[in-house]
């Protein structure tokens, strides 16, 4: 079988590779990327794999993106957010089964025209497959437990610094615009959106070296349990995806709201009109230009270990008294096993395994629905999932209480 990874090169993608080369029984697995200088560093970890070989690929280009998919049997859609459209049409209409890290909302037309045209192919892609994926899982097997489940609470920790994080990241850490419609939980049946940055705020205790913060409503994709069946039939009212972010993102965020840098008019400077959030942030992009080092070395500069720590949260009940469950995840460090890597790509093995996790599935028939969907959504087991994030070292932590 052969396996095309698009925008192989990319931090998050990094991490699905090499769980492909620890743990797939792929015959080729090809990187295709437009940055070839970082697509070899990663081969390079691969410890002389032969199944993994390079291509260039420009993704603006429709046909480039079909071409390099001619002859595959699977595809990782490992590309930034903009080349989702380009990515989805090129799959439904060569027909093809994969997995791509970014999503479409639920609520987009484009979804069930894409899934309409690959169902008729008789293939399969699965969106959004990454951390909102291994959540899920938690959130499903907690809500197994409970008779009823009265609320879900999601919380993310976005613990790293400015000066580790990869161009795209920056971009996305920096979500606290006050225009943006992409903070929204859902409560009775529908969607509350447009809240305003640092809303709905509760504390939360993380496993150290987080520990104990003041998280918040983060962007986010619309809330998954929802459309999980086995979640939804037990009576689900309240949804709710929270995160915190290292501080000096977040003292960064609030300077830029103190000082209305967000939407401020452009300055002419030398007849040239710039925008001062641009500028901001086009410096700190190139501040933190990253540089790949052994893991131990990393974690040393940044006094902790480079890891986003998920949990979950889920109330309800049990034989009619109140129950709560908490899980906490912790991803495998070092996930690249001591190798020159970068923080960002340490941080994204999250992402990477629940891809490679879900395209293996795949590739071996496991996932008989047809379409494009949440894995999550489908009728995979949900224990099936976890036992595989074990097997490669995630540490599960679960609580149970009845102090809700």
């Amino acid at each position: 079988m052969k396996a095309v990874c698009l925008g192989g090169a990319g931090a998050m993608s990094a991490s699905l590779l090499y769980d492909l080369h620890k743990t797939s029984d792929f015959d080729e697995i090809v990187l295709a990327d437009f940055d070839e200088g970082k697509a070899k560093q990663t081969i390079d970890l691969m410890d002389d794999d032969r199944r993994f070989s390079f291509t260039k690929l420009d993704a603006t280009k429709k046909e480039e993106i079909a071409k390099v998919l001619k002859g595959a049997d699977c595809v990782f859609d490992g590309l930034p957010d903009q080349f989702m459209g380009n990515f989805m049409d090129v799959a439904s209409e060569i027909g093809i089964n994969g997995v791509s890290l970014s999503t479409i909302e639920l609520t987009d037309e484009r979804l069930v025209k894409y899934s309409d045209a690959l169902k008729k192919k008789g293939n399969a892609v699965l969106i959004n497959s990454g951390g909102g994926t291994i959540t899920s899982v938690m959130d499903i097997l907690a809500s197994e437990e409970l008779d009823e489940v009265e609320e879900i609470n999601e919380y993310w920790s976005l613990w790293r610094p400015i000066t580790q994080a990869t161009p795209g990241l920056i971009y996305a850490a920096m979500q606290f615009d006050p225009a943006s419609s992409w903070r929204v939980y859902w409560e009775n049946g529908e969607y509350i959106r447009n809240l305003p940055p640092f809303a709905l705020p509760k504390d939360w205790e993380f496993p150290e070296p987080i520990g104990k913060q003041e998280t918040h409503i983060i962007e986010h994709g619309e809330p998954m349990p929802p459309f999980i069946p086995a979640i939804r039939e037990k009576g689900l009212k309240r949804v709710i995806c929270r995160g915190v972010f290292h501080y000096g993102w977040t003292r960064l965020a609030r300077f830029f709201l103190e000082n209305g840098i967000f939407g401020a008019e452009p300055i002419e400077i030398n007849g040239v009109k710039v925008s001062p959030y641009e500028v901001i942030m086009k410096h700190i992009e190139r501040h933190a230009a990253e540089k790949r080092e052994d893991s131990y070395t990393i974690a040393k500069k940044l006094g902790f270990k480079p890891q986003d720590i998920m949990s979950v949260e889920v109330i309800g009940s049990k034989n009619g008294m109140a129950n709560r469950i908490i899980y906490y995840c912790e991803p495998r460090y070092p996930f690249f096993d001591g190798k020159p890597a970068t923080a960002s790509m340490e941080y994204g093995s999250f992402v990477g395994v629940a891809g490679s996790v879900s395209l293996q599935m795949l590739a071996h028939g496991e996932i008989s629905q047809k379409g494009a969907f949440h894995v999550e959504t489908s009728n995979v087991d949900a224990r099936k999932l976890f036992n595989e994030y074990e097997k490669r070292g995630f540490k599960f932590t679960k609580q149970s209480s009845f102090n809700v």
